[in-house]
């Protein structure tokens, strides 16, 4: 199963707090996926303040992409991934997990995340 990590799953890896159950999924996934709106979304939490790092986001992701193995490149959704994502259902409000959502389903990932309201989306697979 190839995965997508969401911004609370890539802080948890990060900080070594992942569920087991996560890093099991992690270490076994063919892909391990971080889209570039989970980037956006951490470069912006440091920019305002609400989060701190240990380095730069970009230098920070790309020490964990090297070291897990992360696939940062296949990362920048589409405007097909960014129409689908419009058109989901407002069960999120939230427009980086939307697209997190349009883009598991599109490309059959199973999403790495503790947000419940995720897992709500029809046809999408969580663990944590």
């Amino acid at each position: 199963m190839n995965v997508l990590l969401d911004t609370c799953a890539l802080l948890a890896l990060g900080e070594g707090k992942l569920p087991r159950r996560s890093s099991k999924s992690l270490s076994t996934a063919p892909n391990a996926i971080v889209p570039a709106v989970v980037v956006w979304e951490i470069a912006i939490k440091v920019k305002t303040g609400k989060l701190r790092l240990p380095d730069a986001p970009m230098p920070w992701v790309q020490a964990l992409g090297a070291r897990y193995s992360l696939d940062l490149e296949r990362n920048a959704p589409d405007v097909a991934i960014l129409c689908a994502a419009a058109d989901l259902p407002l069960l999120h409000r939230d427009p980086f997990d939307r697209v997190l959502v349009a883009t598991s389903l599109s490309q059959n990932l199973t999403i790495l995340t503790s947000d419940r309201v995720i897992l709500t989306y029809p046809g999408v697979k969580v663990v944590w």
